[in-house]
């Protein structure tokens, strides 16, 4: 599971130098808030588990990921996801599905969070 981890976690830096590449430049302020926000996933299953039900659907986020994930915060997560499917490297992944996982992922963590 630590190498799922390690790989989600250099996906997500692969995805912030691909802005950098492809000219997408984001502001010293952009990049320490997207890092602010993975560090407050990483390092741990959390990560991995949110990922993977994301964009495989294989995975259910566990109630304490749950936790981590409404923890960080609404704006943190959308954020996280926009930066990850803006890398050309996920050009062949249904963002519409992501997106439509996502919501439902924040709707049921929301409650589970305000229902410890």
């Amino acid at each position: 599971m630590a190498e799922a981890t390690n790989q989600f976690s250099s996906k997500a830096i692969a995805a912030a130098f691909c802005f950098a590449i492809m000219g997408i430049i984001l502001t010293e302020g952009q990049q320490n808030f997207l890092a602010e926000c993975h560090k407050k996933l990483a390092p741990g299953r959390c990560g991995w588990q949110i990922g993977n039900e994301l964009y495989t659907g294989n995975v259910t986020v566990d109630q304490q990921c749950c936790g981590r994930l409404v923890d960080m915060g609404e704006k943190c997560h959308k954020e996280l996801l926009k930066d990850y499917l803006s890398s050309p490297d996920h050009a062949n992944i249904n963002a519409t599905e992501v997106w439509q996982r996502s919501d439902i992922l924040w709707s049921r963590c929301s409650k589970i969070s305000a229902h410890p």
